[in-house]
């Protein structure tokens, strides 16, 4: 009876420890749980810091553009200006009396066209004129000019729809940049000969579909950080859009971008 008595109080002091024992487990994985949400809440708001950063920096970085353009047009290019006026006097009053000053003069006046023609063009890629044209002929205008620049032939599609559109100016810069870069990468890396962008709009958004016929891109075998595509994506995102990269069929690279056409607040915004 003894031994039976004292089988039973260890049974209940097993019990016993056991049930602290749990607790005890139970306490450090409730610990554990609250450190866990602490750390994916840290991590959630440093995530939103830094996107609110890129996106202040890409604001900071248009206004100063911008702005640059500006004084090199209102400075630099009239001043340029005014003195093709000068030189193209002195080209005309010179003639045959004075050969060699007539030809130098010539020269002159050529190489101030190049350099006239450098400082546009300068102006153009800081803040692109045709932007203030809409969103249809800034986008022909930048498609156009790829394939002049780079003889790569390109299909355009839908493109059309984009006439009667009414976009904001920070969307209309994002999707032009975004485009510009694309065009480029294809120029630079796909080894490509064709290409084509297929645009369709509907329940207020912009989907732009740009392939290409080259030796394609698999985004897990980048030599490094594409910081070109993480920027894209990121512009996109802050203004509530999307990208996505991937292989074309039968080969070459797919890149798909969506945007929204209205005023509309990024979920990061909100």
């Amino acid at each position: 009876m003894t031994s039976d008595n004292a089988f039973d109080a260890e049974v209940a002091n097993a019990a016993a420890q056991l049930r602290l024992d749990q607790t005890a487990v139970n306490e450090a994985l409730v610990q554990k749980i609250f450190q866990c949400e602490r750390a994916e809440t840290a991590l959630r708001t440093s995530e939103e810091t830094l996107h609110a950063l890129l996106a202040h920096q890409f604001t900071n970085r248009e206004d100063e553009r911008r702005r640059i353009a500006l004084e090199i047009h209102d400075t630099l290019g009239q001043n340029l200006l005014a003195l093709r006026l000068d030189v193209a006097a002195l080209h005309q009053v010179t003639g045959a009396r004075q050969p060699r000053l007539h030809e130098r003069a010539g020269a002159a006046l050529a190489n101030l066209d190049t350099t006239i023609a450098c400082v546009k063009q300068l102006i153009a890629n800081l803040r692109p004129f045709q932007l203030e044209l809409g969103l249809q002929a800034a986008l022909e205008w930048e498609i156009n000019k790829f394939q002049r620049k780079h003889a790569i032939s390109c299909e355009v599609s839908g493109i059309e729809a984009l006439g009667e559109i009414d976009i904001d100016e920070a969307p209309l810069l994002t999707l032009y940049r975004v485009l510009h870069e694309c065009l480029d990468n294809i120029a630079r890396h796909a080894k490509a000969t064709e290409a084509a962008i297929a645009v369709r709009v509907a329940r207020k958004t912009l989907t732009m579909h740009i392939r290409d016929n080259g030796i394609g891109v698999d985004p897990a075998r980048l030599p490094g950080p594409a910081f070109g595509l993480m920027s894209m994506r990121e512009r996109l995102a802050e203004a509530g859009g999307g990208f996505a990269l991937g292989p074309a069929i039968p080969n070459g690279t797919l890149v798909t971008l969506t945007i929204p056409l209205y005023a509309q607040k990024s979920p990061r915004q909100k």
